[in-house]
């Protein structure tokens, strides 16, 4: 889990300076720089989204796993 947390959070910051990149580039008209900007932001979005659904596949593995079992019922009857 906190490897996907370690991964996400520079992949989003990635992402949106790629962003910010990718719209400096287009500003200037410089097709080819704003192709490269493209995919080097979809890779970024694309890999956050995969950590993203990771983690939240994770925690619900542990979340099911680490649930509490069912008490023991007490042997009222018996005692009268």
């Amino acid at each position: 889990m906190s490897f996907a947390n370690f991964v996400f959070y520079p992949l989003v910051i990635g992402c949106i300076i790629a962003f910010i990149i990718e719209s400096i580039f287009r500003a200037q008209d410089k097709a080819p720089q704003v192709l490269r900007s493209m995919a080097v932001r979809k890779y970024f979005w694309r890999q956050a989204w995969l950590f993203n659904i990771i983690w939240f596949v994770g925690y619900f593995i542990l979340l099911i796993a680490n649930r509490p079992g069912q008490g023991v019922m007490p042997d009222m009857i018996w005692q009268g």
